[in-house]
């Protein structure tokens, strides 16, 4: 590569041309003058969101998949019942797949019992039927229009032993983080009502992109596969239920061919055994291709992070898998700060003290850090500039294997998988067998199902039959015609 398109890729154009796609890809804008706070664990992210709360004088609004009736739920649904009971607004937006025991044992009445307003996000009904698909997966905390909590963590005692990642934000941001939550609010009903709060103020000078995606728009998605290409030093992951799809597989892989430290962080006991199975069939062509790939030694690693070179960082409620990606209503924080960066580098490395490295059996060692890049750390920061420019280039170039591979979607399957596609199978065949000789539990369940869909069509057509027989029985009122206008008499001037 020629020094003169060295510089170009270091120019402000290309600058310019790489904030674009971020933002497109994104679907947000670059915004600075924030404040932001990195939470980990639940002993720190809890007692934020309590202090913060018991401070609200004039808006809490959560909007939360889990909302468990353990002691730090009860703890937290009483805090709130005490601030609506003193005039704060409360608004608490649960998902009724999470919640559906305390949705159908009442732990959400005394909220509503002291004027909190409370809605659960898709509960079933013969109107709209059951969907599971399509969850609110996000983890959003407003309080009083300045202080807003976003991450992986839920409300529950669950999280007290789990490894997981919050933040806390303060800035221009939050008027984006209430429109995220007005949108889900609306969608479930009346739109959001709220007392006047004042316009957030800069707070600091961190800029960053709220990210609230929606089924289907895959901003984040775009986002994560347009960093995987950028990257050029590092790309560390931390995710609690990865499955990547072939496009982002075949990403990190070119990202790690091309000397960037590529790094995944998951759990190996997941609360959610079979991801965990699945998880595994594609850790080969990965450290195939000099992926590092890490599994938590504790009860549960469910942060979902990254951290990108020196620069970048990610935190919030998104998976690395469709299920996120494409289904769910999630929200993160794409950060651009150093110190944000090295605090979630550190935490990384951290991290992986707790963690056991996943390697190639046999002759085939772990993946070690290319010539490339120990050739890149010795040389002077000037030259060190003039690579890293070449080698943004060249990962430019990757975004086009990604595409192909997106619209070819196939990969390789090894025979170390053979475990794993093993345990898959067995699955399937016990079920099988099980229906083969229980019919009735595949068809109480299909009946129960088809009932439910009939009931629903049946009761929305009497609607719209009944509204059609009103706009008959009531038709609107014409407007009234306009009176003609007068004609001068013919003696006017």
């Amino acid at each position: 590569m020629t020094s003169q398109t060295a510089s170009s890729a270091g120019s402000p154009l290309f600058r310019q041309l790489a904030e674009q796609a971020l933002a497109r890809s994104a679907g947000a804008p670059l915004v600075a003058g924030n404040r932001v706070d990195v939470l980990f664990d639940a002993e720190a992210n809890f007692a934020a969101w309590m202090a913060a709360i018991q401070q609200a004088n004039s808006v809490v609004l959560v909007e939360m998949y889990l909302f468990a009736n353990d002691d730090f739920g009860r703890q937290l649904r009483d805090l709130l019942c005490r601030k609506a009971l003193a005039g704060v607004t409360v608004c608490l937006l649960y998902d009724w797949l999470g919640c559906w025991r305390e949705h159908y044992r009442g732990f959400f009445k005394p909220l509503l019992q002291v004027g909190a307003q409370v809605r659960a996000w898709q509960a079933p009904s013969l109107t709209r039927g059951m969907r599971v698909l399509g969850r609110d997966h996000r983890k959003l905390i407003v309080v009083d229009g300045h202080t807003a909590f976003i991450g992986g963590l839920c409300a529950s005692s669950r999280w007290q032993d789990w490894r997981d990642t919050g933040l806390r934000l303060a800035g221009p941001l939050l008027s984006d983080a209430i429109a995220a939550f007005a949108d889900s609010w609306a969608q479930c009903g009346s739109p959001l009502k709220l007392p006047p709060l004042p316009a957030p103020e800069n707070h600091g000078n961190i800029a960053a992109r709220l990210i609230a995606t929606t089924p289907a728009t895959a901003n984040l998605m775009r986002l994560d596969l347009l960093i995987a290409g950028f990257a050029r030093e590092r790309l560390w992951l931390t995710d609690a239920y990865f499955m990547g799809t072939s496009a982002y597989l075949t990403a990190l892989q070119h990202a790690a061919r091309d000397g960037v430290d590529v790094r995944l962080l998951v759990p190996r006991a997941s609360d959610i055994g079979w991801i965990a199975t699945i998880s595994r069939t594609q850790y080969r062509s990965l450290l195939e291709a000099g992926v590092r790939v890490f599994e938590w030694n504790g009860p549960m690693v469910h942060a979902k992070t990254a951290v990108a070179d020196q620069r970048w960082a990610r935190i919030g409620s998104t998976n690395l898998n469709l299920s996120s990606w494409l289904a769910n209503r999630e929200i993160d924080l794409a950060i651009e700060d150093d110190g944000v960066a090295a605090t979630m580098a550190q935490r990384f490395l951290q991290d992986l003290d707790n963690a056991t490295e996943i390697v190639l059996g046999g002759s085939r060692r772990r993946p070690v850090p290319s010539q490339e890049m120990l050739r890149r750390s010795r040389l002077p920061l000037r030259q060190q500039a003039v690579v890293s420019a070449a080698a943004a280039a060249r990962q430019a170039a990757r975004i086009g294997v990604v595409l192909d591979s997106a619209v070819r979607g196939t990969r390789d399957v090894d025979d170390s998988e053979a475990s794993a596609f093993l345990s898959i199978g067995l699955v399937l065949l016990l079920l099988a067998i099980a229906i083969a000789v229980f019919p009735y539990l595949a068809a109480l369940p299909l009946t129960l199902v088809l009932l439910l869909a009939a009931a629903s069509v049946l009761l929305r057509a009497w609607q719209l039959y009944r509204r059609r027989r009103r706009k008959k029985q009531h038709p609107p009122p014409r407007p009234a015609a306009a009176p003609p206008a007068r004609q001068p008499p013919d003696d006017a001037s």
